[in-house]
């Protein structure tokens, strides 16, 4: 049986830990019958001074990809299309893509906010449908081959939701219209970040603990993949109606949760628009949820019915593990311990290609994207307990080896060596009208400058090797690193964990 009462206690101390002057969130408990506990702590506004509560409305990010997901199957998605007969005039490689890997993270299918980052593009800078659709014209393949890998992308619900809108089911006006009047729910669904929403939570971001707040900002319009807006109690009424099986998602849990298979058959841990979570034998089913200022995540076990809800307007909340923890206080779950020491400390490479990863003090980096590292069911075997991005690792003499999204990887130290004159020059990549200059000195020390008028940056290069570097791109809250790749004379892959297609040619 559920133990709400150690569950309550670990809620509120969640909640307690967000002091009153300074941005929080809310926990909410529930069941298929009702609200079992709800708490509270910081605002909503600090321009205002408004309190966040369990009724305070806010940018759920990418918990709205189940909702969409559950709205797709009601309204006839053949799922087993692929993308270019439901979608005519996509690029070839992207029309090829069935509907399912596209939602359900095996698709191959390149984000567009780390394409435009790529670019010199902050994710801050306002770009319409239009715009965003005429980029994805020009994307020249995919990351990686369908159902051969896990990697997180938002392209795919972009595309399946214009599917939806072209067949005459229109997502926001679903939301917005028949969802809410069916369940007495408040959700919104604004296009675009700047849409005006009564209550709406602001998200906020600091760069350190000692530092002030700062309102976080998105600029590209908003889509089936996270516009999603509502209350902590919204959510439960709607997670309470799928755990039944009841209202206008209908009997369709199961089929969200069923996660995807591999090429070769192996299972992963995501479905549609679902995320599992095994601990200690346990699976539980949820999502995570991030915008500038905004960390969300849910977890609902199907077995009792039980399950927590948890939305934070700070940016620096990491909510899956919280939630994990009510979970565990919930059902008696001991969660995995920490790993900081399985894994030898550094940078490391793979023998070819743009992969590489960081190991330091028990966080994982792979290709920019980062992970916390807990002990595996095997020993030396370190793992991250997110879907989005699986990892199992163990140490190789001096080298990693293992799986990163279900890809059989192999690590060694990297050897920093001065960078190749190969890399100096000015590189653009045409079709993306995106440009950089390389400058490399004397002592193999190189500098990469990109962007136009104000959003003209340059950034220091880390040398990998002699032909591959590492390069800062990104702003705060969200800053990353990206791999340039020399792959041939004159040609020059820049790469993080969700763009691998962009190329740059030497002019």
């Amino acid at each position: 049986m559920p133990d709400w009462t150690k569950a309550a206690a670990e809620a509120k101390a969640i909640t307690q830990a967000w002091p009153a002057d300074q941005p929080g969130g809310a926990v909410l408990l529930f069941d298929r019958d009702g609200i079992r506990g709800e708490f509270a702590g910081g605002l909503a506004s600090l321009a205002h001074g408004i309190p966040f509560t369990a009724a305070t409305p806010t940018r759920y990010a990418s918990l709205t990809k189940h909702v969409f997901c559950a709205f797709a199957l009601n309204h006839g998605l053949d799922v087993s299309a692929s993308l270019g007969a439901l979608l005519p005039g996509l690029p070839e490689a992207l029309a090829g893509v069935p509907a399912w890997r596209a939602l359900g993270m095996t698709g191959g299918l390149p984000d567009l906010m780390q394409c435009y980052g790529l670019c010199g593009v902050p994710y801050t800078t306002a770009l319409d449908n239009a715009a965003l659709d005429a980029f994805t014209a020009t994307l020249p393949g995919l990351d990686t081959p369908p159902g051969t890998e896990v990697s997180y992308s938002n392209t795919g619900y972009r595309l399946v939701e214009q599917v939806m809108a072209r067949q005459g089911a229109v997502f926001g006006e679903w939301v917005e219209g028949a969802l809410n009047a069916a369940l007495g729910t408040g959700f919104r669904f604004p296009a675009a970040w700047d849409r005006p929403l009564p209550g709406l939570a602001d998200g906020y971001w600091r760069s350190a603990p000692q530092e002030g707040w700062h309102a976080g900002s998105y600029g590209m319009a908003l889509s089936a993949s996270g516009a999603l807006t509502g209350s902590a109690r919204d959510l439960a009424t709607w997670l309470r109606a799928l755990l039944r099986g009841e209202g206008p998602a209908g009997d369709v849990l199961a089929r969200l949760a069923a996660p995807a298979p591999l090429a070769d058959g192996r299972p992963t841990f995501y479905g549609l628009g679902l995320a599992l979570a095994e601990i200690g034998g346990h699976r539980l089913i949820g999502h995570g949820g991030s915008l500038p200022g905004h960390k969300n995540h849910f977890l609902i076990d199907p077995d009792s019915g039980a399950g927590v809800i948890l939305l934070s307007n700070r940016e620096e909340t990491e909510p899956m593990l919280p939630a994990l923890r009510v979970m565990g206080a919930l059902l008696g779950l001991e969660l995995p311990a920490r790993a900081p020491a399985l894994l030898p400390e550094g940078l490391f490479v793979e023998d070819t290609g743009p992969a590489w990863i960081e190991h330091r003090a028990g966080a994982l980096t792979f290709l920019g994207a980062t992970e916390a590292l807990y002990a595996g069911a095997q020993p030396g075997e370190a793992i991250s307990l997110s879907p989005y991005l699986p990892i199992s690792l163990r140490r190789d003499g001096a080298g990693i080896r293992g799986e990163i999204g279900h890809a059989s990887r192999q690590f060694h130290p990297a050897q920093p060596a001065p960078l190749s004159a190969e890399f100096a020059g000015t590189w653009r990549a045409a079709a993306q009208h995106a440009e950089l200059l390389i400058t490399i000195a004397p002592d193999g020390t190189g500098r990469c400058a990109t962007g136009a008028g104000p959003l003209h940056r340059q950034a220091v290069l880390t040398p990998l090797d002699a032909t591959r570097a590492l390069m800062p791109i990104g702003a705060a809250p969200w800053p990353s690193r990206a791999c340039l790749r020399l792959e041939a004379p004159g040609v020059l892959r820049l790469v993080t964990n969700r763009s691998r297609v962009l190329v740059f040619h030497r002019v």
